[in-house]
């Protein structure tokens, strides 16, 4: 049967279907997609999840699942022969890691094949998964979580500039507190031009990164992975420098507390918060004119080497080992330069690589595994916060692939593009936007001149009536006075409308006086 199964085709596979009278529809399927018995020792676990058998109901699954398994499990021998297992990484999965342990891919592909073989098989019974089993299946861009990333690290980094300002403050008298007991400054000499070494050689570090930044397809998952990092480093150096201030440790640094002449507090905090900027605008570095002193635990140089270190070698491939050797060699050398200029003690350095160098696995391993530790969540939340927001879109390990500068000058056209175009509708809805205004506001004005005209005819009809009414009373009362006057001989000769005809001509022709009209 292991030499066999490799041979199976499509109908074997589905007679072996039959036979363990799997579900109809999964028969169906597996003629369709043409399984054959290679395709059936390749699966792993999402295929089971996925187009086409994402249709499945639970007991036609996990039946077809069991199968599955038992055939490779069976048959591990014709599995390695493809290339699908490999017993020395599978007897010894710890072993899986480059030679300095930073490439955490591989180490959580290990972490899930070895847990995956725990439920399935036993503990007895090991088999490897394919690694592209536990990469992520969502990698979204989020720029806008990195732009956050950006301002978190801006604001650590002035924080720390100001905590140096306040600790060199702080530094004890050279006189009354010596250099301290160290292993290394003791037995080494000190070298004056090891120190700007040191830093020329981060300066090349720096260079790499942006470099593998610039080419890493995924390149903004991986940013804002540094900044977050580099900023809660940072954030614990601000801490340790305050807490204890050590002596300098080494005679040939003019160190002592600055005194400000008598002033208002007002004042000295300016002077502070100006020099506080003159540190953070010279990025730290004694290259571009910035000296301090008291800020010794820990080193910050030695941060900054190590993590330039830990994620170039992370974030591209492991056939670069030369790459990686020369980061490492780079580093460490970077580290020497620091204890041979004597701006560090021995224990300064150390405690910088080490909690550096553990906060960047740590972040690494819950990241690439928060499928895995769903149930630490809410723990995770609370010691981790970045960690939780800044991953919450990233659900396993993020392939190193990148892209040709061809690709992301495309890339970068169609990002313009897309751009410019957002900004023209954008404007255009602006403009509709105020046009509808305008219009509105002109109906508004329209109508409310309506409703005037309105209301001036309704009044103009109103007083048309009361004239009218005043009319006829006057008609009225005229007729009333002519009969008055005429004698009844008059009367009886003449018709009553052609008097009334009468005064009114003889009103229109004569129009009344104003005292007539007053009384009127």
């Amino acid at each position: 049967m292991e030499a066999n199964i490799i041979k199976w085709t499509n109908k074997e596979v589905i007679d072996l279907l039959h036979k363990d009278k799997i579900s109809s529809f999964i028969v169906d399927i597996c003629k369709s997609q043409d399984i054959d018995g290679q395709c059936l020792l390749s699966f792993v676990d999402r295929d089971f999840y996925e187009y086409p058998f994402d249709q499945l109901k639970l007991g036609e699954r996990k039946r077809f699942i069991l199968l599955v398994k038992k055939l490779q499990r069976n048959n591990r021998t014709a599995m390695c022969e493809l290339g699908l297992c490999d017993d020395h990484m599978s007897s010894n999965p710890a072993t899986n890691i480059n030679f300095v342990g930073t490439n955490l891919s591989h180490l959580s592909y290990n972490l899930h094949s070895q847990l995956q073989n725990e439920l399935t098989y036993g503990r007895t019974s090991e088999c490897v998964t394919n690694y592209a089993d536990v990469k992520a299946s969502r990698l979204k861009p989020e720029i806008w979580k990195t732009a956050i990333a950006l301002g978190y690290v801006f604001l650590v980094t002035w924080v720390t500039a100001v905590v140096m300002v306040i600790v060199h403050d702080k530094v004890p008298d050279m006189k009354k507190y010596p250099p301290l007991p160290d292993l290394f400054l003791d037995n080494v000499p000190h070298i004056p031009w090891a120190f700007d070494m040191c830093e020329i050689t981060g300066s090349l570090l720096m260079a790499i990164w942006v470099v593998v930044l610039f080419f890493h397809k995924h390149r903004f998952i991986i940013l804002r992975r540094f900044f977050a990092l580099a900023g809660t480093v940072f954030l614990l150096r601000c801490f340790t420098m305050l807490i204890t201030s050590l002596s300098v440790p080494g005679s040939h640094l003019k160190c002592e507390p600055r005194f400000y002449p008598p002033a208002d507090d007002l004042t000295v905090w300016g002077r502070r918060l100006r020099q506080a900027y003159d540190i953070w605008s010279g990025a730290g570095m004694s290259v571009r004119g910035v000296r301090t002193c008291g800020d010794y635990m820990f080193s910050g140089h030695t941060v900054a080497l190590t993590l330039l270190n830990f994620f170039i070698t992370e974030y591209t491939s492991r056939s670069l080992y030369l790459l990686h050797i020369l980061t490492w060699v780079m580093n460490m050398f970077g580290i020497f330069f620091i204890l041979a200029a004597h701006e560090h003690y021995s224990i300064d350095v150390f405690i910088a690589f080490y909690i550096t160098s553990r906060l960047f696995l740590y972040y690494h391993t819950l990241s690439n595994n928060q499928a895995l530790m769903q149930n630490d969540s809410s723990r995770t939340r609370i010691w981790f916060p970045l960690l939780s927001f800044f991953e919450s879109e990233v659900d396993g390990i993020v392939p190193n692939e990148y892209e040709g500068p061809m690709t992301i000058l495309n890339n970068l056209k169609q990002w313009l593009i897309q751009f410019v175009t957002d900004v023209k509708k954008s404007s255009v809805a602006k403009i509709a936007g105020t046009k509808l205004q305008e219009g509105a506001a002109m109906g508004e004005y329209s109508v409310v001149r309506l409703v005037d005209g309105i209301k001036r005819n309704l009044s103009l009809v109103e007083e048309y009536k009361n004239s009218r009414q005043r009319l006829v009373t006057l008609d009225k009362n005229t007729q009333a006075c002519l009969l008055d006057e005429l004698p009844d001989a008059e009367l009886r000769h003449r018709n009553i409308a052609e008097l009334a005809g009468e005064s009114l001509l003889r009103d229109f022709s004569n129009p009344p006086s104003p005292i007539m009209k007053k009384s009127i």
